[in-house]
């Protein structure tokens, strides 16, 4: 029987990642890679009788689609269906495993700062929602079993799927200065990541974006700033904590939708007016955003595509891809009354 060479076993010969050996076989035009090495992975690969895969059907093992997969969020149960962000996640990968024909066999929850035990033994895959350490060591035999991440990148080892933050608060940021907005405030939450050793707090991007832009216009103003934790009932609160305080900006940045929400309320028991009074804009695109009054202008976060794309990711990876891939799903910004426009 002859061999056909992998692209793993062309890497290693080449010297080079399996990632640049298949982008160099699919002639992969955008990609720049030195001529020599090129030549080198070519030979190599004639040399081992390569043959590239064709979309046909598969034989053995790896064509039955009775696959199970885990999920591990961040999270407990009661804060995850109170957020609509990773909620619609959870809903895109249980949408997507039905169609692909994969159950979802356990769910492992990292509660407080207590690491779970991850025996993935009878699965085929792990889906990690959530900011969870990379170095995440399910009980498995095999060193290629695939693990996807959900809104973070643990590692350049495994596959991840994200939105760009920076990018969703650059889109909302930008959109009140245009406006003429020149004293905006904010409204965000704490960040953290589940790591072995507990909680690791970090500046959330949002929030880096916001001062940046500000310091570069000269607009910062460090008294317009509230930070504390997510949920529509922290959003209330700290416009509460802005309204009282006096001196209110012309304009909030807020983190999430949800806080967006809490904070209408807060801003309409005081009797202040949205736009009228103050522009708010945030990041989200939830479906319940069109509905409060006034209708919230967002940055739309795909969430739903982002956990379907990592099931397709687990299904490419158990078919055989053998190279990493790190997905950024797209946002875009949804302009409503509460900005002002």
């Amino acid at each position: 029987m002859i061999h056909i060479a992998t692209i793993k076993e062309i890497a290693k010969i080449a010297k080079v990642s399996s990632s640049t050996v298949s982008r160099v076989l699919s002639k992969d035009s955008s990609f720049n890679v030195a001529e020599e090495t090129r030549r080198n992975i070519i030979e190599v690969a004639k040399s081992l009788n390569y043959r590239k895969r064709t979309g046909g059907k598969r034989s053995g093992p790896k064509a039955k689609k009775n696959w199970k997969i885990g999920l591990l969020f961040w999270c407990s149960e009661q804060f995850e269906y109170s957020d609509p962000f990773y909620l619609t996640i959870r809903q895109g990968i249980e949408k997507e495993c039905i169609k692909q024909g994969l159950s979802i066999h356990r769910v492992f929850r990292w509660l407080d700062d207590v690491s779970p035990t991850i025996d993935c033994s009878d699965l085929n895959g792990l889906i990690v929602v959530g900011k969870v350490e990379s170095g995440l060591q399910p009980n498995r035999a095999d060193s290629d079993f695939p693990i996807v991440y959900v809104d973070y990148r643990s590692s350049d080892d495994h596959d991840s799927v994200q939105f760009d933050v920076a990018d969703a608060a650059k889109k909302a940021m930008d959109h009140l200065l245009q406006l003429g907005y020149r004293e905006i405030g904010y409204i965000g939450g704490t960040s953290y990541i589940q790591t072995a050793g507990g909680l690791e707090y970090y500046e959330d991007e949002r929030q880096k974006v916001y001062e940046n832009m500000l310091e570069e216009r000269g607009l910062y103003r460090k008294e317009h700033m509230y930070v504390g934790s997510w949920g529509p009932e922290e959003g209330y609160r700290l416009m509460k904590q802005a309204i009282e305080k006096g001196n209110l900006p012309e304009a909030f940045f807020m983190a999430s939708d949800p806080l967006a929400i809490g904070a209408l309320r807060a801003l309409d028991e005081s009797g202040i007016k949205v736009p009228e009074q103050i522009g708010i804009a945030s990041i989200d695109g939830i479906d319940i955003s069109e509905y409060v009054n006034p209708p919230l202008t967002t940055v739309k976060v795909f969430t739903e595509e982002m956990g379907a794309t990592a099931v397709k990711l687990i299904v490419d990876r158990l078919l055989g891809r053998d190279y990493t891939l790190h997905v950024n799903v797209r946002t875009e910004l949804i302009v409503r009354k509460s900005c002002g426009a």
